[in-house]
């Protein structure tokens, strides 16, 4: 063999053997179908502090995958982007995992806050029903109860939320109620200990 044959096989080779070494797809391909799922389970609701891990680890591959690319061929190495695709991979898996435990927590405390808002109301309105009438606390008393109204109205929306599996607003609405609520019942006992003192 010549040296000119010699030559062209060696530049073929080290082209065939940068040729191998290419971006990891299917790494990629198992990164991206796990972010879906993600995002299919709600984590962008229910973890969204995972899915911003997420974006970060896709935002570090996606600028590795552009910098070799822009490389001369022979000389581009996607190590480090097979680092990055496992580290978005496993990234998407746990938002995936965080999505589930953040809706069954926001279920659960949106439950807890329906049913505390409930009774809290009752006691409330029994409070302000027992409240006596004198001159010009009627206007007050008719904002209170225009309030208690109001978070009633909050309390069943929560319900019916919750009943669609809207986690986040039904816990949303529950404590708008349970916070107004809480502002009557502030405000009536500071009505009682104004008039006992």
């Amino acid at each position: 063999m010549n040296s000119k044959s010699t030559r062209h096989g060696l530049v073929l080779a080290a082209m065939l053997a940068g040729t191998a070494c290419s971006p990891p797809t299917e790494t990629i391909s198992a990164g991206e179908l796990a972010q879906q799922s993600a995002i299919a389970a709600g984590a962008e609701e229910y973890a969204a502090e995972a899915m911003a891990s997420v974006a970060q680890a896709k935002a570090s591959l996606d600028a590795e995958l552009a910098a070799q690319q822009g490389r001369f061929v022979l000389r581009r190495s996607y190590r480090r982007a097979e680092e990055l695709a496992t580290t978005y991979r496993t990234a998407s898996e746990q938002a995936a995992s965080a999505a589930g435990a953040g809706r069954e927590q926001a279920r659960s405390d949106a439950t807890a806050l329906i049913a505390e808002s409930r009774i809290l109301l009752g006691e409330v309105r029994g409070m302000l029903a027992a409240a006596p009438v004198g001159k010009g606390s009627r206007a007050d008393l008719a904002a209170m109860n225009a309030d208690l109204d109001q978070a009633a109205t909050l309390i069943t929306e929560a319900e019916t939320l919750l009943g669609v599996e809207e986690f986040m607003e039904a816990k949303s609405r529950a404590t708008s109620a349970r916070e107004a609520i809480d502002g009557v019942k502030s405000a009536v006992e500071q009505a009682r200990g104004m008039r006992a003192s």
